[in-house]
């Protein structure tokens, strides 16, 4: 297979990021693939902005701060720390010769996800199944973000145990 087939078989692999080990395993894979593939990997770091503590936004507020610009400036602080979360993450990738990048969006994670892989063309999304997540489906509780994002998205999703 010529490099062309390969780059154009997978050229983008959405990768969910949250710092759980289930999210490196993913992203393990994904390394392992694009380097076989020639693939870029995108890096989906998501803020639910649904679950900002409301002691969190009151931080945050002044007599001179809207409560939009208080979220933007937890959004821009949280962004901070997911660069700092993922820089290692970002190396690994690219000491082994990997185009990778990182996003940060902010909304509902099996939405971002979807959104992310749809805005971005990309060819695969890899995410980690967590022990939670294992939990959840025996005792049938709704809301699993990778069974949602499995569902709803429109290109194959790889699920990494």
């Amino acid at each position: 297979m010529s490099t062309a087939q390969r780059t154009t078989l997978l050229s983008k692999i959405i990768v969910p990021h949250d710092g759980s080990r289930s999210s490196d395993r993913a992203l393990d894979k994904a390394i392992e693939l694009a380097k076989a593939l020639g693939s870029e990997i995108i890096l989906v770091n998501i803020v639910d902005d649904r679950f900002i503590p409301p002691s969190t936004i009151l931080a945050f507020l002044s007599d001179k701060t809207s409560l939009e610009d208080a979220k933007i400036q937890i959004i821009k602080y949280v962004k901070q720390g997911s660069e700092a979360m993922l820089k290692d993450k970002l190396e690994k990738a690219r000491s082994q010769g990997v185009n990778i990048r990182h996003i940060l969006v902010v909304g509902p994670p099996s939405d971002e996800i979807t959104k992310a892989a749809q805005k971005e063309n990309a060819s695969l999304i890899i995410m980690g199944k967590s022990q939670d997540e294992d939990i959840r489906e025996k005792i049938r509780a709704l809301g699993s973000i990778v069974r949602k994002v499995s569902e709803a998205s429109q290109i194959p999703v790889m699920i990494v145990h």
